[in-house]
């Protein structure tokens, strides 16, 4: 499988858990309104549930950034899924909970 991101940049995947990623709870080492760069070399997707009135943001930079989820007057209870590619930042402002494929 194959992602496009923009700026032409293609990365390739193998089957699931077949390139060494696999779904992992990082809640307890993330903090909210803290950036993360992705140093992983590959594309990683984000699963965050959030509070209400929150967001998510991911950027090339800390200061190059999109909010990419924002929540309403409820908590957002299904997965953010969003990808973050290779050396981009990302942030959430009040996660519930935060999972990473890495």
């Amino acid at each position: 499988m194959s992602i496009n991101f923009s700026g032409g940049h293609v990365q390739q995947y193998g089957d699931v858990g077949s390139c060494g990623q696999y779904w992992q709870n990082v809640e307890s080492n993330r903090s909210n309104n803290t950036w993360y760069q992705n140093t992983t070399g590959r594309p990683i997707q984000l699963g965050v549930a959030l509070l209400k009135e929150r967001w998510l943001q991911i950027g090339s930079s800390t200061s190059n950034y999109v909010q990419v989820v924002s929540t309403g007057g409820d908590p957002s209870e299904a997965m953010n899924g969003c990808f973050v590619p290779v050396n981009h930042y990302w942030r959430t402002n009040g996660k519930r909970t935060w999972s990473e494929f890495r």
